[in-house]
């Protein structure tokens, strides 16, 4: 399992956890296109604060900018990440993210499907 999956807001104020919402969007290029965006809604499932550090991609063709970094418990939060054609393979590619933050499960991987229409 690449993400976790949490049980809501600890009523006894556990630490954060990270989940990512479900279906993970799929990165869909076309032709024509240069680039394209999705958003990535995660929770903060723990029962504290929950603060995002940082997004790394393990590709220069891949950047994620946190939307909203600091999450209250049982609250959402968002990364918009942005990928490039010119890295991309020729149909259908993973691009990694790891999320740093102060949760009880991280470093937490995102991974996200990538298709490329010819």
């Amino acid at each position: 399992m690449l993400w976790t999956v949490g049980l809501g807001a600890s009523p006894h104020g556990g630490p954060p956890e990270l989940e990512f919402l479900q279906p993970v969007p799929v990165v869909d290029l076309a032709l024509h296109e240069r680039s394209a965006a999705v958003v990535v809604l995660f929770r903060n499932c723990g029962g504290q604060m929950l603060h995002v550090r940082s997004v790394r991609s393990e590709c220069w063709c891949a950047t994620a900018t946190v939307l909203r970094g600091s999450i209250p418990p049982d609250s959402l939060g968002a990364l918009y990440v942005m990928v490039s054609r010119a890295g991309i393979g020729d149909s259908l590619t993973w691009i990694q993210f790891l999320v740093e933050s102060n949760a009880c499960n991280s470093p937490t991987l995102l991974r996200l499907a990538v298709r490329r229409r010819e």
